[in-house]
């Protein structure tokens, strides 16, 4: 490869670190490789920090004096012991039988020399720590952040269940998230494509994506079956078309396929309370189907309930019909799509589309 003759201290390391992407990610954007899929907003703030840093490809690195980092190899070489037996104690083998004296030797060497294992030779040994991260965004819309609170609830308390402790992750954090090297996996709830993939790149651990639809089909995700909803609350209507008044979800694949489920129905994102109280008014000779109770709350004295369902999480109104989608179900399927992916369990499916077990 030709080279441009310059020098530069800036690596790719450094620009992946600084745009909170992995180094692989930089080197797929700088190669202008298209088989690979980078978010346009992660490829235009690589290029603006190339620019910014005076980074150019081909560009000769100065090299700098780097302390060399201690392995387990050079452990092991010091306390006189195999690779192996060192990597049985720093992961708490309890079914190998080392002495208590090699022990000890070795886990103060490894402190006199601040030997840390990275988190995915952790995870690769097998260690679990019992802890899962649960990544939610803030929404401005109200009504949205309930819903996410709620199911936040039910995972804590299914994952509670299993033996796991939890720890609430934001996905606009980057840095929060390279820092959590003792997560066993995430579970996410309605992410953006892009923070989608930033979470990926930052965290190799298992991660379930819920109430969202991922592409890659390496990843566990389970979402709501939007068609299986939309004809059951027709059927309860006995209506051949409906309005459906939902909250503005973040990420795009899974509204899209709300649209498709609708056809030729009606799709309302409520985003301001006056403005849906408006519409709803508006629309009293028609079949409505609320998305969310408390959006069905805030229009209650103008609606006609003998045409109104509601997509219900927990309990529902009095007098209007249930779409019932229990929260807990959708935490306990949620939770066994984690265990597998934990457990390697690739021949499981990767997908759980989440339908309603009861109407009223």
């Amino acid at each position: 490869m030709e080279q441009s003759g310059k020098t530069t201290h800036v690596t790719i390391a450094e620009i992946a670190r600084r745009a909170g992407v992995s180094s692989a990610t930089v080197s797929y954007v700088l190669s202008g490789r298209k088989d690979v899929k980078v978010a346009e907003q992660t490829r235009s703030r690589v290029m603006a920090l190339c620019r910014e840093l005076g980074y150019e490809k081909g560009a000769k690195r100065e090299r700098t004096a780097e302390k060399k980092q201690v392995t387990i190899d050079d452990i092991a070489r010091e306390a006189g012991v195999s690779t192996a037996t060192v990597s049985y104690i720093i992961n708490d083998r309890k079914d190998v039988k080392i002495s208590d004296e090699t022990r000890r030797k070795v886990l103060q060497i490894c402190n006199l020399r601040q030997y840390t294992p990275s988190p995915v030779a952790r995870l690769l040994a097998g260690k679990k720590n019992n802890l899962i991260g649960i990544c939610a965004p803030q929404s401005p819309y109200p009504v949205c952040n309930a819903a996410y609170y709620a199911t936040v609830q039910a995972l804590q308390a299914c994952l509670q269940e299993k033996g796991y402790g939890t720890l609430l992750l934001s996905p606009a954090d980057r840095q929060e998230m390279r820092l959590q090297e003792n997560l066993d996996g995430i579970v996410c709830i309605d992410l953006t494509e892009e923070e989608f993939y930033a979470l990926k790149e930052s965290c190799f651990v298992p991660i379930v994506a819920v109430d969202m639809i991922v592409e890659d089909p390496l990843f566990f995700k389970t979402y709501t079956d939007h068609a299986a909803v939309i004809d059951a609350a027709k059927q309860l209507l006995q209506a051949d078309s409906l309005i459906y008044l939902a909250c503005p979800c973040r990420n795009a694949p899974y509204l899209d396929d709300l649209r498709r489920a609708l056809r030729e129905d009606i799709l309302f994102l409520a985003e301001d309370p006056v403005q849906l109280y408006h519409f709803v008014a508006g629309h009293a000779d028609r079949a409505m189907l609320f998305g969310d109770e408390l959006l069905a709350a805030m229009c209650l004295p103008i609606l006609d309930k003998t045409k109104t369902a509601v997509l219900c999480g927990g309990g529902g109104i009095p007098n209007i019909g249930r779409i019932v989608l229990p929260t807990a179900e959708k935490a306990r399927r949620a939770v066994g799509l984690l265990q597998d992916a934990i457990g390697r369990e690739e021949t499981k499916p990767h997908t759980c589309l989440l339908r309603p077990i009861t109407s009223e």
